[in-house]
């Protein structure tokens, strides 16, 4: 067997996602793994809910079946009363399927894989209280459950390329996210997030969808040429809001290699303008050396 063949194989015994859905508060994730000699006919399996930014990790059942050669799972995650009758608490909770029992056991990230047709759209819940709770595909297609509401940077995505158009003295960014991981957002939205003060700045950001992958492309003024709001001085960090009925999804924006690093004209002196280049996250620095 080649070493096409051999990667091939091991592809088929990740696991792939048939379903996630709300059945009243609960969160139903369906899924199916290949096969192969490395796989037990009914493998131990628990769904694992770990905490973005904290220490919490929730282990749940998952029921194993057998099904034309396929090993297949299905967890209900019940957000209102997760373990011991308590909610899940406030937050950003990824998801991850426990495959065989620790240490010989592996963890992998659920959403990347999925069945054709799996509607990738953010589906959100509403608890007593006003809690809302939405379960959707993050930057890189993994599947996360925002507990609350609160903003949250879901991955990173890469810019291609950041220009200065000389005519309307502004930075444009542009880029463009894989269309497989994420379902067409009503609005974009450039938030830029000064690095001492955590003051913000936003512009919008224009969308094109095509078959396979959704571009966007905004334009930061920093003189008072055109408008009368460029971007203050300091460093400024670059994250894409992308907007779904109701909910919000921010992406980290990645500096792409080309860079920008011009003098313009403001408030009757000279303002040095740059951007940060690859591999560092994106950040627009105004008045600084």
């Amino acid at each position: 067997m080649n070493r096409a063949e051999d990667e091939a194989g091991a592809a088929m015994s990740e696991p792939y996602l048939t379903e996630v859905g709300w059945a009243g508060s609960a969160l139903r994730v369906a899924g199916a793994i290949r096969r192969d000699d490395d796989l037990p006919a009914a493998p131990e399996m628990e769904l694992l809910l770990r905490e973005r930014d904290g220490d919490g990790l929730l282990r749940l059942p998952a029921s194993v079946g057998a099904e034309n050669g396929l090993v297949t799972f299905e967890a209900l995650v019940d957000v209102a009363s997760v373990e011991r009758g308590e909610p899940l608490p406030g937050g950003l909770w990824d998801v991850g399927l426990a495959i065989g029992a620790p240490p010989e056991g592996r963890v992998v990230d659920l959403g990347p894989e999925r069945a054709p047709g799996l509607d990738t759209s953010p589906q959100r819940r509403f608890l007593p209280g006003a809690v809302t709770v939405a379960a959707y595909f993050g930057g890189r297609g993994t599947l996360s459950i925002d507990v609350g509401g609160r903003s949250h940077v879901a991955g990173t995505t890469s810019a291609d390329g950041v220009a200065w158009d000389e005519r309307r003295a502004e930075v444009v960014i542009t880029g463009h996210i894989d269309r497989r991981w994420l379902s067409m957002p009503v609005s974009g939205t450039l938030i830029l997030t000064e690095r001492d003060t955590r003051r913000t700045f936003e512009v919008i950001a224009a969308l094109e969808e095509t078959d396979d992958r959704l571009g966007y492309r905004a334009a930061l003024p920093v003189t008072r040429a055109f408008v009368d709001d460029p971007l203050p001085r300091g460093t400024w960090d670059v994250s894409l809001c992308l907007g779904f009925s109701g909910m919000h999804r921010e992406l980290g924006v990645l500096a792409p290699e080309g860079t920008v690093d011009v003098q313009v004209w403001r408030r009757l002196r000279h303002v040095r303008v740059s951007s940060s280049s690859a591999p560092d996250p994106l950040a627009i620095t105004v008045g600084r050396a």
